[in-house]
């Protein structure tokens, strides 16, 4: 368990790449980038939110070796995007230290999760009022789909 009682699904003992320290430009989280749509990257807007919520792995898209779910964390960098977007949401939870950790960036990456579903679901960000139960359940809802998946 880590602190604030949030179990690692995702993390292992290994060494995670984490060299990059900016988003690139096709990066969901930037705001500019070349995703349009509901379904940035190809997944619903939620499952990023629930993903940059908890304890997740989060590849970059981009990265020469990333192969989708294949993907093996000690040869694809991780996605700086989430990484400076999970800074800038103000997480309630401690998320495992071989995570990548950025500061902050408001000005090139969306500031919260309303910013980031509003800007692809075309709808005003004041009008998506998350509260920290609907974002738990998000992250929850991940957490539940990959347990799922590795049985």
């Amino acid at each position: 368990m880590t602190k604030n009682g949030l179990k690692n699904y995702m993390m292992s003992e290994q060494q995670y790449l984490s060299d990059r320290k900016k988003p690139c430009g096709a990066c969901p989280f930037k705001r500019v980038n070349s995703c349009e749509g509901p379904k940035p990257g190809g997944s619903p807007v939620t499952t990023y939110i629930g993903q940059t919520r908890g304890p997740f792995w989060l590849p970059c898209h981009k990265d020469k070796n990333y192969d989708a779910k294949e993907s093996n964390p000690a040869t694809v960098q991780q996605c700086a995007g989430a990484a400076i977007f999970r800074a800038n949401c103000h997480s309630k939870y401690t998320l495992p230290e071989q995570l990548l950790s950025l500061p902050k960036d408001k000005e090139n990456v969306f500031a919260n999760e309303s910013e980031f579903v509003g800007h692809y679901l075309g709808i005003k960000p004041k009008d998506i009022p998350f509260t920290e139960e609907m974002l738990d359940n998000l992250m929850h809802k991940e957490i539940i789909d990959k347990k799922a998946k590795k049985h």
